[in-house]
């Protein structure tokens, strides 16, 4: 997601009669939201702007306003069923824009009706869950996740084969028929040069982070294998370290767990 884009090109809309821009808390993670309380906090945001448009808005202004409430409100309801943790949906009275984002990450819910969009609460988002990868070390194969917002914009695997000696990349090399001689042979001799291995990753890590134009990267895996990589990764590429053995969970509640513990 080129969400910085999107960011400066939302910011660029002004209405004289107005710009709708709703942010909702989705996230069923939470206690007070599990049982599908955000409709009702929905609801209560658009009664309350309701309320504006009956009471205050000039006619036009209440016209619009409410036609666009009408709109949003449809919007939600058939969206619904693909809702995550958050939503954020701005539309201009006159049409013109009208822009929609289903969220990884939970928001503040609350609805704007300004000359303007609302996007300060997604550019604080950003700012938190900035574009970034999350390095998940499994010894012999490690994960490298890009993420922005909470969601998976790509994801690779190095692998160890041990008779190129070098790690491969599943994209763009041919896979390893095998780690090499036996799988005992290959555990002893990667026991005895891990720290060398890890050593000749990182560097490749790094331009990985730095091609890609990330903030930087967070390192997962156990005890036995993070202090190996990341004392050889530059320091600032580093937004964080997890010491967890996680490497077998899905790639996003991998991302979850950074999120919870990290960010």
């Amino acid at each position: 997601m080129a969400i910085r884009k999107d960011i400066k090109r939302i910011n660029e809309k002004e209405d004289e009669i107005g710009v709708l821009t709703l942010y909702l808390n989705t996230d069923a993670s939470n206690p007070d939201l599990n049982n599908g309380e955000w409709k009702i906090h929905l609801k209560n945001e658009i009664k309350e702007m309701k309320q504006y448009a009956d009471n205050t808005a000039t006619e036009p202004e209440k016209k619009a306003l409410k036609k666009l409430l009408k709109k949003v409100e449809d919007r939600v309801g058939e969206l619904q069923m693909e809702l995550q943790k958050g939503l954020m949906i701005t539309a201009s009275a006159d049409e013109k824009l009208w822009e929609e984002k289903i969220l990884q990450v939970p928001v503040t819910t609350t609805l704007h009706w300004e000359k303007i969009p609302a996007t300060q609460q997604l550019q604080a988002m950003v700012q938190k869950y900035p574009k970034s990868a999350i390095i998940v070390l499994q010894q012999m194969d490690v994960r490298f996740i890009e993420t922005e917002l909470g969601s998976i914009t790509d994801e690779f695997t190095f692998s160890w084969d041990l008779n190129r000696e070098d790690w491969l990349d599943y994209n763009s090399d041919s896979l390893p028929g095998s780690r090499g001689s036996g799988q005992d042979q290959f555990q002893r001799r990667f026991d005895e040069n891990q720290n060398r291995w890890y050593k000749n990753l990182a560097p490749r890590l790094g331009k990985e982070i730095k091609d890609r134009g990330l903030e930087g990267a967070y390192l997962v895996g156990s005890n036995e294998l993070v202090p190996d990589l990341e004392e050889h990764m530059n320091n600032a590429h580093l937004l964080g370290v997890l010491t967890k053995n996680i490497g077998m969970k899905p790639n996003h509640e991998i991302v979850n767990e950074i999120y919870q513990d990290l960010v």
